[in-house]
């Protein structure tokens, strides 16, 4: 496993307070915050980012990566989408969002063709299998969300280095 390998787990917006609510501060705040994570990585090396995109975090946080390789040709993303037509009933803007990042994106990397009932979660275990480091973008202290908390354990199993960022009552 390469150590420049990042994989971002996060779990979906029904499980923030805000929800799909990106206008809201909190949701400001924590990509605030991953942001300064995703930089600060990239100052211990890291250069390749695996995050399964979905409608939430992992657009976020894969929309921060892109804006990041604009000025480090090194980075590199690898768009996991979790099954082909994912984003078809999306809105307008999030499947537009989500179409720009697959343009720029070093590599999309399709998991399943079809929806099944464990692509999502498929998603978030190949990034792990191809990561040294996970970063887990969670709702609360803890992972809340079925796929969120496997892919977090499976992580820990494979002894991956595992980073979190939550929300808190101070944003």
């Amino acid at each position: 496993m390469d150590n420049m390998n990042c994989a971002v787990i996060a779990e979906p917006p029904i499980c923030f307070p805000w929800g799909f609510d990106e206008e809201d501060q909190r949701c400001a705040g924590l990509k605030l915050l991953i942001l300064n994570r995703l930089s600060y990585m990239q100052t211990e090396g890291v250069t390749r980012f695996f995050i399964p995109i979905d409608a939430g975090f992992g657009l976020y946080t894969s929309e921060l990566v892109v804006s990041l390789m604009e000025t480090d040709k090194e980075l590199q993303l690898y768009s996991l989408i979790s099954y082909e037509e994912q984003a078809v009933k999306w809105s307008p803007e999030l499947r537009n969002r989500y179409y720009s990042v697959l343009e720029k994106c070093t590599e999309p990397v399709t998991i399943s063709v079809e929806r099944t009932p464990t692509c999502e979660l498929d998603a978030m275990l190949e990034a792990i299998d191809r990561s040294s480091r996970v970063l887990a973008v969670c709702a609360g202290k803890r992972a809340k969300d079925r796929n969120s908390v496997v892919a977090l354990r499976y992580a820990q199993k494979n002894s991956s280095d595992i980073q979190s960022i939550t929300t808190l009552k101070s944003f």
